[in-house]
C-alpha cells in the first residue's frame, strides 16, 4: 500500500508538476496519482505546451517521458537548456539505457519504467531541491592570514 500522506509535504504545496507524455492512459493515470498525493499537475502532450506552462509564474518541475512519440520530451528538455531556464527535470522512459540518454541531455534525475510511485515522489522532491552553494577552493584562505 502506498502512503500518499508522506508526499503531502511542502514540496507538493509549492511546486506544479508539468507532465509531458503522449500515452493518454499512462499520463492520465500518473497525473491522477500525483494529484492524489497532493501535487498540482498539468498534463500536456506537446513540447510547445510544456514550455508555455513552464513560462508561467511559480515553481515548476518538468516530468517528461523521453520515449514519447515524436521525441516531445527530448525536445522540451533541449529547449529548456537552450533558454537557460533553471527548471528541474525528471525524465521517465521505457527506453533501454535511459541513464545514458539522460546524461547526454544533462538530465540528472530519471527513472526507468516500470517504477513505483514512491520512487517518483522521492525523485521529484530531490530534483526540486536547490543545489548547495559551491565555494571556490582557497576562498577562505586569506580571511585568517593576519590573525597569527
Amino acid at each position: 500500500m502506498i502512503d500518499l500522506q508522506r508526499s503531502k509535504n511542502l514540496f507538493a504545496q509549492r511546486y506544479r508538476v508539468v507532465l509531458l507524455g503522449d500515452d493518454d492512459r499512462f499520463t492520465y493515470a500518473l497525473g491522477e496519482l500525483l494529484q492524489s498525493a497532493g501535487h498540482a499537475v498539468v498534463v500536456v502532450t506537446r513540447a510547445a505546451d510544456a514550455l508555455a506552462e513552464l513560462d508561467r509564474p511559480g515553481r515548476k518541475v518538468l516530468l517528461a517521458d523521453l520515449a514519447a512519440m515524436q521525441m516531445q520530451g527530448v525536445e522540451a528538455v533541449v529547449a529548456l537548456r537552450r533558454r537557460g531556464q533553471p527548471v528541474p527535470v525528471v525524465a521517465i522512459s521505457s527506453m533501454p539505457n535511459v541513464a545514458q540518454h539522460c546524461a547526454a541531455l544533462g538530465v540528472k534525475h530519471h527513472l526507468a519504467q516500470p517504477f513505483r510511485l514512491g520512487q517518483l515522489l522521492d525523485l521529484l522532491e530531490t530534483a526540486a531541491k536547490p543545489a548547495p552553494a559551491r565555494v571556490r577552493p582557497g576562498f577562505l584562505d586569506g580571511l585568517f592570514a593576519n590573525q597569527a
